[in-house]
């Protein structure tokens, strides 16, 4: 039996068919003078380790109490999924991992971010960007519409930094790398040197925490939603957990 990729996978909806629209809108041109254009290789963010994930669901009631009475009445107000939290680990052993770990950074730096100001003017307001989150097959998290709600790390003393150089790096993500590879084809990132000739340093081992929100689409929910296809699992293509 063929088996698909189940690895978590961050990354904007239609990659692969939405060329010039949506993807390079969050993840940039796909050329070498981008530094994410080594996420166009895996998909968007792939977390090459397996990920501690924290979610669940919430039922709210609100309690009318009654007078003389022993119990209150729970009138039901609303469901909703818990925000899907994350604990992830890269690591940077190669020029390769670490160009990557410096592009998963500077991405959820991105996507936490509004466009602002008067550059450029016709997108000034546009919120934060909807991902997808893909993780552990059709019955897991399949195609979920999530906002990046938060995104924090921490830079450790007791390690080693790795440099990488982003003034004319090569990046071969090999295609079969197995279950701890990142997959991929060979990407470039070429930026101007700076005041550090081009090199940034990262740490051989990073841990990144994020907390993620599901983000439906109002007329779309209203319309396509319905508990009796949900509970048969109908539902799991178009994101709903």
């Amino acid at each position: 039996m063929a088996q698909q990729d189940q690895r978590a996978r961050l990354q904007p909806k239609n990659l692969i068919t939405n060329r010039g629209g949506v993807a390079e809108s969050i993840l940039g041109p796909r050329d070498s003078s981008n530094l994410l254009f080594p996420l166009y290789q895996t998909g968007g963010v792939l977390f090459p380790y397996t990920p501690a994930i924290t979610t669940g669901s919430v039922t709210e009631y609100d309690q009318t109490p009654f007078i003389h009475s022993n119990y209150n009445y729970n009138a039901y107000v609303r469901s909703y999924p818990k925000p899907i939290g994350i604990t992830a680990e890269f690591t940077a052993q190669s020029n390769d991992e670490a160009l990557y770990l410096l592009a998963v950074i500077h991405f959820f730096r991105s996507v936490t971010k509004s466009y602002f100001g008067i550059n450029p003017y016709n997108k000034a307001g546009t919120p934060p960007p909807v991902l997808v989150f893909n993780y552990l097959g059709e019955y897991q998290f399949n195609n979920v519409p999530v906002v990046v709600k938060s995104f924090d790390y921490t830079l450790p003393d007791t390690i080693d930094y790795v440099a990488v150089n982003t003034s004319g790096s090569s990046s071969t993500l090999e295609q079969d790398a197995g279950p701890r590879g990142y997959g991929g084809r060979r990407s470039t990132v070429i930026r101007p040197p700076t005041n550090s000739n081009g090199y940034t340093w990262v740490p051989t081992h990073l841990t990144v925490n994020m907390e993620l929100e599901t983000q439906y689409i109002p007329i779309q929910l209203r319309n396509q939603f319905n508990l009796d296809e949900f509970r048969s699992g109908k539902l799991v293509n178009n994101g709903y957990i």
